[in-house]
């Protein structure tokens, strides 16, 4: 999966991309015109579950789940409408808008002052508009297609754009939308922004500190339904150059209680509906990330398209089941196994075995 961080000139992406990639990350592009690749790293996702179950079994190999995060470069108002930019943009499977809530007088922000409100509104703003404007291309040219001969789907394509055409010009998000399956699935292709979960990441200055928990109380214009976390990347990124011990005597002066990575990576599993299932095999125990309610034989597909086709029953256990009896073996003799079918939707912690031919 790729998330993909943007946002405004000078808001602190990089600094965010570098925390969660935990190394200083080279980067070549100074604007968005995309004369050069765009920086990726390939972060792992803390798992104390998945801690806990290694120590179980300290013989196996410990894997943990692997997110692509790609740095934009950054914009100025109006500019993420630029064709280029969004192409690439609508590739991610998830957005994290970085907001500078940090004084600089050194580095203007590109809007004139700081305000994460309304930043926020702003970029989601050009977030709609974007698709608005795919939406009216696309309609007019199924009207002229259609005028030519008649296509039963591209006639269901039309109808649908033509609902949410209204709502994009009121300002709403196609996400917010009831959608059936159906709806859902006509919709993958054009991937709109406005359809894909978001994160607001506020660059905080030092002295907010206080707010770090709770971003939401130092800027109350911010939507409550929004979801919203917060970081100082000033701090953080001096943390980094620190060795282990030296880090917690520097988080304990700040009052930090936990770093960025590991609180960034719980707020997007959320965010994006993503859960954790997890498998002990001969050599290895591994994490692997599903979205919510995904059924038993497409978990399975995410490990190999051989056992989602062989399909025949998995074998699961939640994690604080497991972890109560040790071992799969004992969980075994005391029937604590659940036997489950290929509509089982997959819970967040299930241990399974899956079984197939």
């Amino acid at each position: 999966m790729v998330i993909a961080l943007f946002g405004y000139a000078g808001s602190g992406k990089t600094s965010l991309f570098e925390i969660l990639s935990q190394k200083k990350i080279e980067v070549h592009h100074q604007s968005s015109d995309f004369r050069h690749e765009i920086p990726r790293t390939i972060c792992q996702v803390p798992d104390t579950r998945l801690d806990k179950l290694s120590s179980l079994y300290p013989e196996k190999k410990k894997v943990l789940v692997h997110l692509e995060i790609d740095d934009f470069p950054g914009i100025s108002g109006g500019e993420i409408s630029t064709s280029l930019y969004l192409s690439q943009l609508r590739k991610a499977d998830g957005l994290v808008h970085v907001v500078r809530g940090f004084k600089n007088p050194a580095l203007p922000h590109p809007r004139g002052k700081i305000n994460p409100a309304s930043d926020i509104n702003s970029m989601t703003e050009e977030l709609i508009l974007s698709d608005l404007v795919m939406v009216t291309g696309r309609l007019e040219k199924l009207e002229k297609d259609l005028k030519k001969i008649k296509d039963l789907e591209a006639g269901k394509e039309k109808e649908l754009l033509e609902k949410l055409k209204p709502l994009l010009e009121q300002g709403q998000l196609i996400r917010n939308f009831p959608l059936t399956p159906s709806e859902e699935k006509m919709l993958r292709g054009f991937c709109f922004l406005s359809m894909k979960p978001i994160l607001q990441m506020i660059n905080l200055d030092e002295k907010d500190l206080a707010y770090l928990d709770h971003p939401k109380e130092l800027y109350p214009a911010i939507d409550p339904e929004v979801p919203v976390l917060a970081f100082c990347g000033k701090i953080e990124k001096e943390i980094m150059d620190l060795e282990d011990e030296d880090r917690t005597l520097f988080m304990s002066t700040y009052g930090l209680e936990e770093p960025t990575p590991p609180r960034f990576f719980r707020k997007i599993f959320e965010v994006m509906d993503l859960i954790n299932f997890y498998t002990i095999g001969k050599d290895e125990i591994r994490a692997w990330v599903i979205k919510k309610n995904t059924p038993a034989v497409k978990a399975a597909g995410e490990i190999h398209s051989d056992i989602e086709k062989g399909f025949i029953r998995a074998e699961v256990i939640p994690f604080d089941e497991f972890i109560k009896y040790g071992s799969w073996q004992k969980a075994k003799e005391a029937g604590a196994l659940r036997l489950e079918g290929k509509d089982y939707l997959v819970q967040d912690g299930d241990i399974i075995y899956f079984r197939f031919s």
